[in-house]
Parts: C-alpha cells; sequence; structure tokens
C-alpha cells in the first residue's frame, strides 16, 4: 500500500563512500529506491591533494561513486576556504571572491567530470549560517559571502563537460545571522538551483528563555515536542518563511538533512528523543510542500537515525516511534 509520501523524491546519507550495498540496505528497509545519494568530503583537508581529488574520508575518495549510481544522483558536501587547513591560499570567502582557489575548485570540478559525476548536486559551504564550520558566515560578511559563492559556481559551470547543480543549504533559523536573516545572504537566482534547508529536532528556548526540552529523553513530554515543532514552523527564518522565499523566488525546496537529535552535544543533550511528533510533522510539511523537489532524513552507519534494524549497536537513544511514523509517511 502506497504511503502518503512514497512518490516524493527521497535520498539517504549511509556512510562516507559507504558503496551500494549500503544504499540497498536502507532501499530495502523503505521499500523503493532513493533518487539521491549523499556524501561528504572532509571538511578541513589537510592538503589542496585531497581537496581536489575529492577525498571523502581516510580511505575513500569521490571515485567510489564512479558508475555504481544508475539513476540516482549524487549530492555532494563540499567544503570552501579551505586554505586554513591546507596551509596555503585563500581562507576567507573575501579570497574565493578574488579566485584565490579557482585552481584548486577547478581541479575538483575536472576530477568529477572525468568520473563521470560533472551532474551532482553540490551543497557547497552547508549550514553557514551555523558557527561550526570553516565557512562559517557572520553578520556583515554577507557581501563577501554572496561574492565569493557566485564566484566559485561561476568557475565550476564554466568547465568543460560541467553539468553541475547547485543547492544552497542554510540550516534552520537565523544562526549567527541575528540582524539580517539568513535571506541576507541569498546569492541570487542565477547561482542557486535549489534551496535547501537542514532541520533538525534541538531544542529550543521558551518565551523565558529556558531551553524546553529538559536535557533528559526520558523526561521529554508530548506537549514539549509539539511547542519545539511549533517554533520551527514560525521562528524567524523558519520553515513556512523559507517556503516563502523559494516562492518568492520560483526555486524548488529540498531538506539535505533532516532528522532527530540522538546524541550529546558534549556532556549535554538537546534533543527530542524518539520523537514521532516532529516525524509526522516533517512529513506533514514536506508532502504538503508544493515546491518540494526532495528530502533526505538524516541517517548514518551507526544508525543515529531512523533505520533498520532500529538497534543498531551504539545507537544512544532508540527511537522505534519515529522509524514507524517514518515509515507511514514515506515507506512503500
Amino acid at each position: 500500500m502506497s504511503t502518503p509520501g512514497a512518490s516524493v523524491p527521497i535520498g539517504v546519507y549511509r556512510g562516507r563512500g559507504c558503496g551500494m550495498s549500503a544504499i540497498g540496505v536502507y532501499e530495502n528497509f523503505i521499500g523503493r529506491p532513493v533518487q539521491k545519494v549523499l556524501d561528504f568530503m572532509v571538511e578541513k583537508p589537510t592538503s589542496w591533494a585531497q581537496f581536489e581529488n575529492g577525498v571523502l574520508s581516510g580511505t575513500k575518495n569521490v571515485s567510489a561513486w564512479q558508475g555504481v549510481l544508475g539513476q540516482r544522483q549524487l549530492v555532494l558536501g563540499v567544503p570552501a576556504c579551505c586554505g586554513a587547513s591546507a596551509g596555503s591560499d585563500g581562507q576567507t570567502w573575501a579570497d574565493e571572491a578574488n579566485g584565490v582557489n579557482d585552481a584548486h575548485w577547478q581541479a575538483l570540478g575536472n576530477r568529477l567530470i572525468s568520473l563521470g559525476l560533472g551532474g551532482a548536486l553540490l551543497r557547497i559551504g552547508r549550514e553557514f549560517n551555523g558557527n561550526w564550520y570553516q565557512w562559517q558566515v557572520k553578520e556583515g560578511d554577507q557581501a563577501s559571502y554572496i561574492a565569493g559563492y557566485q564566484h566559485i559556481v561561476t568557475v565550476l559551470r564554466a568547465l568543460p563537460g560541467a553539468a553541475f547543480q547547485f543547492c544552497w543549504n542554510p540550516i534552520l533559523g537565523v544562526g549567527n545571522l541575528t540582524v539580517k536573516g539568513v535571506e541576507s545572504c541569498y546569492p541570487g537566482n542565477g547561482y542557486v538551483d535549489e534551496i535547501g534547508l537542514d532541520v533538525y529536532d534541538f531544542s529550543k528556548k521558551n518565551s523565558a528563555g529556558a531551553q524546553i526540552y529538559p536535557g533528559n529523553a526520558s523526561e521529554i513530554t508530548e506537549a514539549e515536542q509539539e511547542q519545539v515543532l511549533d517554533i520551527m514552523l514560525t521562528q524567524w527564518d523558519s520553515l513556512r518563511g523559507w517556503y516563502s522565499l523559494a516562492l518568492n523566488h520560483g526555486k524548488p525546496l529540498s531538506f539535505p538533512e533532516w532528522g532527530l537529535v540522538l546524541w550529546k552535544t558534549g556532556n549535554s543533550y538537546f534533543g527530542g528523543g524518539d520523537n514521532e511528533v516532529f516525524v509526522r510533522g516533517m512529513a506533514d510539511f514536506i508532502c504538503g510542500c508544493s515546491l518540494l523537489s526532495w528530502h533526505a532524513m538524516w541517517e548514518d552507519p551507526w544508525g543515529a537515525g531512523v533505520c533498520d534494524p532500529d538497534n543498531k549497536p551504539g545507537r544512544p537513544i532508540p527511537a522505534p516511534m519515529s522509524r514507524t511514523a517514518f515509515l507511514e509517511a514515506f515507506g512503500s
């Protein structure tokens, strides 16, 4: 029997350079093929050779996906401003705008094209409004970021044989950009093929400034889960806000990463546990979104997501209710 979201294009991440056997396990889990396969280059390459070769991990690079994807599209997370970790050249978005790293971008693009991956969907500098990556954008740096992003896209599109697509990819909420919001970083319709939004079930603050989730998965209430979901829908740069922005720009909206928070940040737990309220709420939004391009609920090789089996070793918080809700919405 078909589920409401069975016809919605879907992707998955199952580990860097995991290969098609791992993707096949997930496809068996949801009962249908995926359309997108997510992977990530190393965020801090220790040399430009690593960057140019599309290194994914200590033992894998983008050649792992050569000739095996079939009709599936590779969605590749690509770092930016890598000069600091690589040991030389451009370290900032202003440097990217000035072409300091052009030769490295050209080498990476040509490698992807040579491997038959010239049609990949690239998430360049994903989650740039957060503070956890070297390519983060702070308030006041929007103009440099826009110029840098535009320049990279222009360089890659100019390569012979290139058919890359570009997913402009913030994370939900304003993040660093508390004055003008993330929309102040929009690089322009000519440089964006789709607007991608990463959404995770992190705790939000209530009107009194206190964290809504109590910090212990066993103590979370459904009312708290509903309160956090409501904030996600209505806050500045919310789900509804991004839908409006995508509508205004005539761009598809995707969710390259959306998921539960089943891990600790340091010694603190900021997630909503086995949160079927969040899963069903996101499913309603995704299935009702007229602009929806595709989505991928966060998964990884250690089972910190909604996966099969549900008792993956190392999973800190089991999620059987969320697993059921996900399959009821998107399985086939």
